[in-house]
């Protein structure tokens, strides 16, 4: 018999809540696919069925890399390129002289993964070695999106404007309050929900703390976990395929499937059930940092090898640092992810790689020799011929493809092989080596399963988003992915509690249990939309006009203290809610209470006060990214 996990000793009230977070629209909507290796921005307008993915940068594709170049101009910063270009750009076109007014990031969403504990002060380094506030990053380049898309849809024959659209950006499922705040925040100081232009230059890290941004509109903002979104787009095309072609009438569209979205960051599974036209979410979803990048990864520790040099720093030595680090990535974000996207579309199951002209001088002689020592590895004419393909499937695409599987079978595991229907989206999701390695895996497991790539798996997300926000209430309940509370006290029950937290309490008089947790909700637990979880709090003094709540989050059910007897954390702080509570006629604090009510039904933690002297509303901050 295994041990029974321990009752809460507090649990805060959960009543019936028919108000939505976000109510449907027919009007216009804009949604940001914000992924790690490249973004896309898709758009509906009202009175339009039809969902656009929005061309971006010089190329007019629908997917661009995730790489930015901004330019000091005086006292203001701005984009000065985005995506393929902006690398081109900094490595081509930048003069010497004007180096120091330029900035350059790339893949900057790989400072967003779960375990890192992030906050608003987090910083984040150029190609140049300075340091900037992430969050100020992520603005500059959501404004350049922003502005992109208005002012093309400004010179139409129905010009809109930015406060004209509910803006959504997509975030992993598997994405803690901290990293979800951070796209939010970023929207704000970017301008996404006002007419001003947001973002003008970035706060210098000496200047203390970075305080939070002004919240404007923010029922316009929305995020929108990416797996649900890819869902909704797979199921509307299996929906249109079915119904265009007559054949497939007796075909039913799947009601109970899995999503399986590998981006180039993350992979991030969900299972939904639909029950009649609405979303159950039955299991937390799950995922890892196996995405499409750790291929590149593995290239870039063969190419190492090849060049006798861990790190690169004999070519970083031989020029400016970051155009020769733009360089290195140009070969491993550019030539090398042409050719693994590609891998499995082709009749020759190779891998050529041009390299650089300066970084084949670099390294020409010590390539020609280890090229020798590495089984299934040529060179020639500066190209690196990889044509072995026992080598390229176990050192290359091995690794990610494993830690791929892995997560895949769990998830099905974990679901007890409930699920025979599968989508498959996301950029290395689209790949034709990783569609049929996975379904290989998951037929494997059951030979009955569909693995179903939807039209555009990599523009699956952004179009899905916009399909979420039109009905966001279409996902009615989800599970929780962790436990979630307060710290109070309570009178001291000894046959309850533990004498170890006990105290005297002498303005009331009695013995008290300290750090008791109050749970709101618990893992696994079900978050239904119609349902909110409510606790009523007072200002801690008579001249306060604020109320600190922290939240506390455990991985796990059954902790019943936010600290352990030897003081150790058995639930961390990840944020605060900060409430305002006005006083104009001095009443008495005893009397100047608020109801609060905490939604965890929805894509991000979300909080509501009311001032129950009055019975308005007022203002409730969810802070997940100050300093904790």
């Amino acid at each position: 018999m295994g041990n029974k996990t321990p009752a809460p000793l507090c649990r805060a009230e959960k009543i019936v809540c028919n108000e939505r977070s976000y109510c449907p629209t027919n009007g216009n909507v804009a949604a940001i696919d914000f992924g790690t290796t490249s973004v896309s921005l898709a758009y509906a307008t009202k009175g339009y069925e039809n969902i656009q993915t929005f061309p971006l940068g010089t190329t007019q594709s629908t997917r661009v890399l995730n790489v930015v170049l901004l330019k000091k101009e005086g006292s203001s910063t701005k984009v000065s390129s985005f995506g393929e270009n902006a690398r081109q750009t900094f490595l081509k076109q930048v003069k010497q002289d004007d180096y120091k007014s330029y900035v350059y990031f790339e893949r900057i969403k790989m400072s967003l993964k779960r375990e890192q504990a992030i906050n608003r002060e987090t910083l984040i380094e150029s190609f140049s070695g300075e340091k900037y506030y992430l969050v100020e990053v992520i603005a500059f380049i959501l404004q350049y999106l922003k502005d992109q898309l208005i002012d093309h849809l400004s010179r139409t024959v129905t010009p809109l404007g930015t406060t004209d659209f509910y803006w959504v950006i997509t975030v992993p499922a598997i994405w803690d309050a901290r990293g979800k705040r951070m796209m939010r925040e970023a929207a704000y100081m970017a301008g996404l929900l006002t007419k001003s232009g947001g973002i003008e230059n970035f706060t210098p890290i000496c200047d203390g703390p970075l305080p939070p941004p002004k919240e404007v509109n923010s029922e316009k903002l929305s995020l929108a976990l990416e797996p649900e979104a890819a869902a909704l787009y797979s199921q509307k095309n299996v929906v249109e395929q079915i119904q265009a072609d007559k054949s497939q009438a007796a075909i039913k569209c799947p009601t109970e499937y899995m999503v399986i979205d590998i981006g180039g960051g993350t992979v991030d599974i969900t299972a939904h059930i639909e029950v009649e036209g609405n979303i159950k979410v039955p299991v937390i979803p799950t995922g890892n940092a196996w995405g499409g990048t750790q291929v590149n990864e593995a290239f870039s520790k063969m190419l190492q090898k090849l060049v006798d040099d861990p790190g690169y720093l004999k070519y970083l030595d031989i020029g400016s640092h970051s155009m020769q680090m733009a360089s290195i990535n140009d070969i491993l974000y550019r030539e090398f992810e042409d050719q693994k996207i590609s891998y499995g579309n082709r009749t020759s199951k190779s891998i050529v790689v041009s390299l650089p002209n300066k970084f084949a001088k670099c390294y020409n002689e010590t390539i020609e020799l280890k090229v020798k020592e590495m089984h299934g590895v040529e060179y020639d004419d500066d190209k690196i011929y990889i044509e072995d393909e026992e080598v390229i499937e176990a050192q290359l695409f091995g690794p990610a493809i494993d830690g791929i599987i892995d997560c895949v079978l769990k998830a099905i595991e974990d679901t007890k092989n409930r699920f025979t229907t599968f989508y498959l989206v996301g950029g290395f999701g689209g790949c034709k080596y990783t569609h049929q390695k996975v379904e290989e895996a998951i037929k494997k497991r059951n030979s009955k399963a569909k693995v179903i790539l939807p039209p555009s798996p990599r523009l699956a997300v952004a179009q899905g988003a916009v399909l979420w926000r039109q009905n966001p209430g279409k996902v009615t309940e989800r599970t929780c992915d962790a436990t979630y509370g307060i710290s109070t006290t309570l009178p001291f029950d000894p046959k309850e509690h533990d004498e170890d937290y006990k105290y005297y309490d002498g303005e009331e008089k009695q013995d008290r249990c300290h750090s008791v947790f109050c749970i709101f909700i618990e893992k696994e637990e079900v978050a239904n939309e119609n349902e909110v979880i409510t606790i009523n709090g007072e200002p801690p003094s008579q001249n306060s006009t604020q109320l600190p709540i922290d939240i506390y989050c455990a991985p796990d059910r059954g902790v019943q203290y936010i600290n352990s007897k030897d003081g150790k954390s058995n639930a961390d702080k990840i944020g605060q809610l900060v409430i305002d509570i006005p006083n104009p006629d001095n009443l008495p604090l005893n009397e100047r209470t608020v109801e609060i009510t905490m939604d965890f039904s929805g894509t991000e933690i979300q909080a509501k006060a009311k001032y129950c002297v009055t019975g308005e509303e007022v203002k409730t901050t969810c802070d997940f990214l100050s300093t904790q």
